[in-house]
């Protein structure tokens, strides 16, 4: 069988991958950028059902987002942790006007715009008692409590309901707390190459091709069905150890995100926009006055606009977001302005109006475009599910993915390879729903006990410190890492070389961004420092990566990097 060739190494495009190689059907997935470099970077980093979709009706997303989100939790439970999000709530009664002209499909005409003028105002405690009971039914979850109600002025210790619950220390002015379930995966880069070389593995066993190509692209011809594969880099090493070459795919699938109608507009197949995506801006801080007042919970909230807000625990700090605006300039040109940054620290403020969170303690910002598809309505209501647009490139059937969620990635691809095989004759015989990713086992969990962290540290002689560094971001893969006896830290960080060296050479691994921000995670450190980034770059060069003489300009180009799209200064020395 000719190969299917995947554009995009996205988290759907790398779940369409596994899927595949399980299967059987061999895939070249080319990738312009690095693996996870687009949207799946910039998210929210929920595992959720969707609580807001059912105002729309969309009770069928809502049951599909939560299955997989039951099952993520069961196979990747060193990615997926439970997570307790927290709804303050100001009045009794509120948002049912609004509510009933959402759920009655109004809300995407006209008239139902107009309606929705006379119902503005946050929502009340009737109306999200309501929804989160739906959600609860909904679930039907053996693993996550359910919802409960309490006063944002009630003792927890005189409740032995909440004996075991530290509530958010959010301002007075809400009366109550709405504390729901869901779930929370704060590296969804690392579960992405957990699940290609999930991938990797599968081919292996089917002796099946399998070919993951970042920093290439797909070059079509215009007198054949013939796709060139070019690196996009012709400047320096780039570790791609494949040389360009042409194929003829059986079936393109589109898996760009964002990118989408730019992508088939280069195969010159485009034939309308499917396209619209929206911006989202995240900002992220190690503020302790903040971590204090979520006491773990992740919030929920509504702004005065009526935008949905999150802030929540993550890598040790807070991440808050999102921003929901039209987008039409180039995906990769999105950034947090200004603006954003004001906009999100303001509902921080109206929600913990005492921390005093101001720009000057953001660590990190960035945005991220998500590929919704094109829709009249507003942005809020823009359907969240994902969908299958088929075209063809000559004879070749191309397959583009529209939506699409971090939580579905599993079920889309799922999808996607159900009709692979009706197109081309093929018997899907394998699935993929109860399969534990690479690091994962029935025992494992997020987090190690101290004893597990000591246990581990003395098995593999490292530190504690190192082991809980490295933990969050392979689970129990030690084996395959550290293999030699040096236990030395990148300066800066508590990551060993060992794994720095394995991560380069085994995790499709080109660039000194590549290891900051999506193979070792740093993008989420307090504080990046240029003796952290120049050992990385050395330890590229040793790999071949780089030459010696290109250190240099690496780090600068990482520097400027992390200052234009995160908002980053690195620090000059420790």
């Amino acid at each position: 069988m000719k190969p299917v060739l995947i554009l995009g190494a996205g988290i759907n495009g790398a779940a369409v991958a596994r899927e595949l190689a399980i299967n059987g059907i061999p895939v070249c997935m080319v990738d312009t950028g690095d693996v996870a470099g687009g949207a799946t970077s910039r998210s929210s980093r929920l595992i959720h059902g969707g609580l807001r979709y059912l105002e729309y009706r969309d009770t069928a997303l809502v049951r599909e987002s939560l299955l997989e989100r039951e099952r993520l939790l069961k196979v990747a439970p060193h990615f997926v942790k439970p997570l307790r999000l927290t709804i303050p709530v100001e009045r009794r009664f509120g948002g049912l006007w609004a509510g009933f002209v959402r759920f009655s499909g109004l809300a995407q005409t006209p008239l139902g715009q107009t309606l929705l003028k006379f119902g503005r105002g946050p929502r009340g405690l009737l109306a999200i008692k309501t929804g989160l009971s739906m959600y609860d039914c909904l679930a039907r979850s053996d693993s996550l409590p359910t919802h409960r109600i309490e006063s944002v002025t009630d003792d927890a210790s005189a409740s032995e309901a909440s004996t075991s619950h530290n509530k958010p220390q959010v301002t007075q002015c809400f009366r109550w707390l709405c504390s729901y379930s869901d779930a929370q995966i704060e590296f969804p880069e690392r579960f992405v190459l957990a699940m290609l070389e999930d991938a990797r593995r599968a081919a292996d066993a089917n002796s099946t091709m399998l070919e993951i190509l970042p920093y290439h692209r797909a070059v079509a011809s215009k007198s054949s069905t013939n796709i060139s594969i070019v690196p996009t880099n012709d400047d320096r090493p780039t570790g791609n150890t494949a040389p360009p070459k042409t194929i003829t795919p059986s079936i393109i699938i589109n898996a760009t995100g964002a990118w989408g109608d730019r992508t088939l507009e280069a195969l010159g197949v485009r034939e309308r926009q499917l396209f619209a995506g929206t911006k989202g801006s995240h900002l992220f801080t190690t503020h302790q006055p903040l971590i204090d007042a979520l006491n773990e919970n992740g919030i929920y909230a509504e702004a005065s606009d009526g935008r949905l807000i999150f802030i929540l625990p993550c890598a040790g700090g807070v991440l808050i977001g999102t921003t929901d605006e039209r987008f039409e300039d180039d995906p990769g040109n999105a950034v947090a302005t200004p603006n954003d940054v004001g906009y999100l620290l303001q509902m921080v403020s109206d929600i913990f109006p005492n921390i005093g969170l101001t720009a000057d303690d953001v660590c990190m910002r960035h945005a991220g475009v998500r590929p919704l598809p094109k829709f009249d309505g507003p942005a809020a209501a823009i359907p969240r599910g994902h969908s299958l647009e088929e075209s063809r490139f000559g004879s070749i059937p191309i397959l583009t993915l529209v939506g699409g969620k971090l939580t579905t990635c599993r079920s889309l691809a799922e999808d996607v390879t159900r009709r692979i095989c009706q197109l081309s004759q093929h018997t899907q015989t394998k699935e993929t729903i109860s399969r534990l990713l690479p690091g994962a086992d029935t025992a494992c969990s997020h987090f190690l006990t101290e004893q597990q962290l000591a246990e581990a540290a003395r098995d593999y002689r490292l530190t504690t410190e190192q082991v809980a560094a490295v933990w969050p971001l392979i689970g129990n893969r030690f084996d395959e890492v550290f293999t030699d006896a040096d236990n030395t830290s990148i300066e800066g960080t508590n990551l060993p070389r060992q794994f720095v060296r394995w991560s380069i050479e085994h995790e499709w691994c080109s660039k000194l961004e590549d290891l900051v921000e999506r193979r070792l995670m740093l993008i989420f450190h307090p504080t990046i420092h240029l003796s952290t980034l120049r050992q990385l770059a050395e330890e590229l060069a040793r790999a071949g990566k780089l030459s010696e003489s290109q250190i240099d300009s690496e780090v600068d180009n990482v520097c400027s990097r992390l200052l234009k799209f995160h908002g980053r200064k690195v620090a000059n020395d420790l």
